[in-house]
């Protein structure tokens, strides 16, 4: 027995009052709606209609089941719905936002394997490490830095939260006094980021406790991507998330310096205008971002093939 089935003829029964009307409005014959009433009845064990000559009405039982019914029913209907419009209307531009490390190390896969599962949305893709409103750009999602801060009107959901640690090539360290004490980086060149308020001094976590130090800037930039090729080239320490400096380091390109010290963490958040009225293509590619970000900070957001392609770039340009 196709028990949803029964359900809608039962319904519709009950709806038109006839199982003559019924079967006329389902396109059956009076034997087939009959017969789906009476083996859902059978697989009940209990009469829904009481029927006569001239009229047929509900059983206690029946009023009962037919409001659960019309409940599933409708349940039903609506996620035929939601899968019906997202498989007709994933299609057209895509408008993101994203910081610039993120989109070029981390988005182009995601965005591959989106495109894989709806080829007919096309990307347009902003790179900005700057504050941006996404609605005053016309962006449909925001890949931001948590700590940059939110409009009111926006909705955010935490992405990736990434640990922040600090570099140095191997020649900038062969070339400069040893570094085992977090005071120690008064005597270095620093490449500071603008955008995390730590142009002049740093604040870490370590054996003594929480320590702010006064940096000696060589470069000050509002790039991550910037002072993560600054610290390729031996300009000096920088402070990288994790997931942009792990392939470097993996690669020998950078060494990761002071790991008994621990930096404020670098979190990622996804962000669009409303929950209501979003587009079914922004909703979609939402919680596939969501789905991906859970895998990246289960496996580190590294990987074999960033490092390697980190190292061929360096070496390329080398």
């Amino acid at each position: 027995m196709d028990r949803l089935q029964s359900m809608r003829v039962f319904a519709k029964v009950v709806e038109l009052g006839s199982f003559a009307r019924a079967a006329q409005q389902l396109e059956m014959s009076n034997a087939v709606v009959t017969r789906y009433v009476a083996d859902l009845e059978s697989h009940l064990g209990t009469r829904l209609l009481n029927r006569t000559t001239r009229s047929l009405s509900l059983t206690d039982a029946g009023e009962t089941y037919l409001q659960r019914c019309q409940q599933i029913l409708e349940d039903v209907e609506e996620a035929e719905s939601v899968v019906t419009a997202r498989s007709q209307s994933l299609s057209g531009t895509l408008r993101i936002v994203t910081p610039v490390m993120f989109g070029l190390h981390l988005l182009p896969d995601m965005l591959a394997r989106f495109q894989q599962m709806y080829p007919d949305v096309v990307f347009d893709v902003l790179l900005s490490d700057r504050s941006i409103d996404i609605v005053e750009e016309g962006r449909d999602v925001g890949i931001v830095l948590s700590d940059l801060g939110l409009g009111s009107h926006l909705v955010a959901r935490p992405l990736l939260s990434a640990e922040v640690i600090l570099c140095a090539s191997p020649g900038y360290l062969r070339a400069h006094a040893p570094l085992r004490h977090a005071h120690e980086l008064t005597q270095h060149r620093c490449i500071a980021m603008r955008l995390t308020n730590a142009e002049h001094a740093w604040t870490l976590s370590g054996p003594e406790g929480e320590v702010t130090v006064p940096i000696r800037p060589g470069l000050v930039c509002s790039n991550a991507e910037l002072a993560h090729q600054a610290a390729l080239a031996d300009l000096g320490i920088a402070m990288l998330s994790s997931y942009l400096a792990r392939p470097s380091i993996e690669a020998g390109l950078l060494e990761h310096i002071l790991p008994q010290y621990q930096l404020p963490r670098r979190d990622i958040s996804v962000v669009y205008p409303s929950r209501k009225f979003l587009p079914t293509k922004a909703r979609a590619f939402i919680d596939f971002l969501l789905e991906e970000g859970k895998k990246k900070s289960a496996d580190g957001a590294g990987g074999a093939a960033a490092a390697a392609a980190v190292a061929a770039d360096h070496h390329a340009a080398s």
